[in-house]
């Protein structure tokens, strides 16, 4: 079948640098979140602060995340992504370079949460919106890239902070992560442009609403956000805990950091796998697939104290865990019209950091009382099941509404 003109425009060649400057800085804004599991060691040691406290830090980065988010998210559908970015670039270098003179609980959370508010939320959801509004019949393999760079970055920024605070120390490792990401990210964000405008096929205007999913998404954003916070409480537990697990049961630091990086190394391969698969059987189908593998796996890190089981284990979580936010992101960009790309994704996100947030504290939390992960990886596998039940409604209303639709249309045109 021909291209029409709005695939065609919205195939530009640009499109492919607009996914190179958001695959690099998602990696480093989805990195910023990840120092918190390198610092829960050396935090625990100097001040004798508790886990959950620990990781409340992480709780409070995702909360900023989903509160700035909302409001980045319309601002960049106003203003355009460059402008927010650029707010991002610092706002998340300066928070980062801050953690050299914290000493105190609420100074941890409160930087935390700017990062993630004013740092991280400036370029996650403009980024991710841009993208897909560059591309229409490789939206999926396109968001897929950019996000599998947020998946590389969890893993290498606290894999070489852990070697910094090794060689720095960690007040100096987080000076100088700061500067490097101001150094990096700044120049980037003046190659950002925003999509051309698609051109409409005569007599072919679509409404104000429409959108890929032919339902309201007033019906599916809310429904998309409640299965976000179920997969992201399952999803945190590994990504925050997975390198103290590790050091606990007799890992140097290093190789415990290795272990997260594992995770992510294989999540950027998924993230490609799940963004390819959406373009082919839906962003909604593909994300039941990611969620099951993901949820099928989180539990099992904690019956086993063999170092290669874990690698293991951190390969196949790794995969599944990758495509659940790439395709919960292509997800809301089907489910909402276009005018509304940012937003709809921010709202989605939003809920998915709150439940990031909660995964996060309630594995330090149960960790605490329990001294050992179980409790806390069997809540995130309970979490995934509660998921799983979520999407998979969702799939049948879906299917369900568009017969009936269909039907319609078909008794009205005998």
């Amino acid at each position: 079948m021909a291209n029409t003109t709005a695939d065609v425009t919205r195939e530009h060649p640009y499109g492919w640098v607009i996914v190179a400057v958001s695959t690099i800085a998602l990696a480093l804004g989805f990195g910023a979140g990840g120092v918190v599991s390198v610092l829960m060691k050396p935090l625990e040691e100097e001040f004798g602060w508790f886990r959950a406290d620990i990781s409340m830090a992480y709780t409070a980065y995702s909360i900023g995340a989903a509160l700035g988010g909302l409001f980045w998210g319309a601002m960049s559908d106003r203003f355009g992504a460059r402008p927010i970015a650029l707010i991002g670039v610092f706002g998340m270098a300066a928070g980062l370079a801050a953690l050299k003179w914290q000493s105190a609980q609420w100074q941890l959370d409160l930087l935390f949460f700017l990062i993630g508010a004013i740092g991280f939320a400036c370029l996650f959801t403009p980024l991710t919106a841009l993208t897909g509004l560059w591309f229409n019949a490789r939206k999926g393999l396109a968001i897929g890239i950019a996000t599998a760079g947020g998946a590389f970055g969890q893993g290498i920024v606290p894999y070489l902070d852990r070697m910094l605070i090794t060689e720095l120390g960690w007040r100096d490792a987080m000076l100088v992560t700061g500067l490097v990401f101001l150094v990096v990210l700044l120049p980037l964000m003046f190659f950002l442009r925003p999509a051309p405008v698609a051109a409409q096929p005569a007599g072919r205007a679509p409404s104000r609403d429409a959108n890929l999913w032919n339902v309201p998404h007033s019906v599916t954003l809310p429904w998309l956000g409640l299965a976000a916070l179920f997969c992201c409480i399952c999803m945190t537990a590994p990504q925050v805990h997975l390198i103290p697990l590790g050091i606990d049961i007799g890992c140097s630091p290093q190789t415990a950091a290795g272990l997260l990086l594992t995770v992510m190394v294989t999540a950027v391969f998924g993230r490609l796998f799940f963004g390819w698969l959406a373009d082919r059987i839906g962003g909604l189908r593909s994300y039941f697939l990611a969620s099951l593998a993901q949820t099928s796996v989180v539990f099992f890190f904690t019956q086993t104290k063999s170092i290669a089981v874990l690698y293991q284990l951190a390969v196949l979580f790794g995969f599944g865990f990758a495509g659940v936010m790439t395709c919960l992101l292509i997800c809301a960009r089907e489910a909402a019209p276009l005018r509304l790309s940012a937003f709809a994704m921010s709202v989605v996100a939003t809920v998915g950091w709150i439940g990031m947030g909660l995964g996060s504290y309630q594995a330090g939390f149960f960790y605490d009382i329990s001294a050992n992960y179980r409790l806390s990886f069997a809540n995130a596998a309970g979490a995934g099941v509660l998921n799983l039940l979520v999407v998979g409604a969702l799939i049948w209303y879906r299917r369900e509404r568009n017969l009936l639709q269909s039907r319609a249309v078909a008794t009205t045109t005998r």
